[in-house]
Formats: C-alpha cells, sequence, structure tokens
C-alpha cells in the first residue's frame, strides 16, 4: 500500500477516534514525541500531552472533526500531508482552517510526528 493510501486510512480512523471521544486512541497515532500546534496555544509535545489536548477539546464540547486531505508529498520514511479541516460542535461547525502534518513511518506503521493546524477564523482580541 502507498503512504497515500495508508495515510488516508488512518485519518479515516483518526476521525472516528475523534467522533468516539478516544483520546487515547489519537495519541496512539503519533510517534512517541510527536507535537500538535493548534492556533493561540503553545505547542503539545508527546503522547500524553497530546492525549491531554484531545481530552481538553472533548471536555469543552467539541465532538467532530472533518479531515480532507489536498496533497500528500511521499519522501520515502517521511510524508508531508496538507490539506484542511472543519470542527464541530454537536451539528454546529465551531472552526475550520488548514493543516499540515509530517508523517513517519517507524518500522512500517505511519505516525503522525509535527501536526500543526491553522484557524480561518480571526484571533480573539
Amino acid at each position: 500500500m502507498s503512504a497515500e493510501e495508508e495515510i488516508s486510512k488512518i485519518n479515516t480512523e483518526f476521525m472516528s477516534a475523534f467522533a468516539d471521544g478516544d483520546a487515547a486512541k489519537l495519541s496512539s497515532l503519533y510517534t512517541e514525541d510527536g507535537w500538535l500546534m493548534a492556533p493561540h496555544i503553545d505547542t503539545f509535545k508527546g503522547k500524553e500531552a497530546v492525549q491531554a489536548a484531545f481530552q481538553g477539546m472533548f471536555d469543552g464540547g467539541i465532538t467532530k472533526l472533518s479531515l480532507t486531505t489536498i496533497e500528500i508529498d511521499d519522501c520515502g520514511d517521511t510524508a508531508i500531508e496538507s490539506g484542511e479541516f472543519a470542527l464541530y460542535a454537536g451539528d454546529a461547525q465551531i472552526d475550520n482552517g488548514k493543516f499540515m502534518v509530517v508523517w513517519k513511518n517507524i518500522y512500517g506503521r505511519w505516525c503522525l510526528h509535527r501536526d500543526i493546524i491553522n484557524s480561518n477564523q480571526p484571533a480573539p482580541e
């Protein structure tokens, strides 16, 4: 299976775990030293911090994430994905924007390594 096919499969798994509110499953998709970089907040570094970030989202009422991949650049054991996202609380879309993920293939398994999210919404004042 190509990097693009594997990453697409993992993104489906990611969105499903998000809809289930499963922060532990989400963090398991990252490398041990993976980062989650969201707007207006410090970087979450490592699986425990990434898990806590997702749990915070769920505790704050976020219920769904939609990911649309625009491009995947396969660089061997690393791949770079760019795309667009939408976040929901119930049926209401509360945010949208773009993302970029640096993926690493570790022992035959693609994992998110650096995950950056950029909102299209104005910065809070």
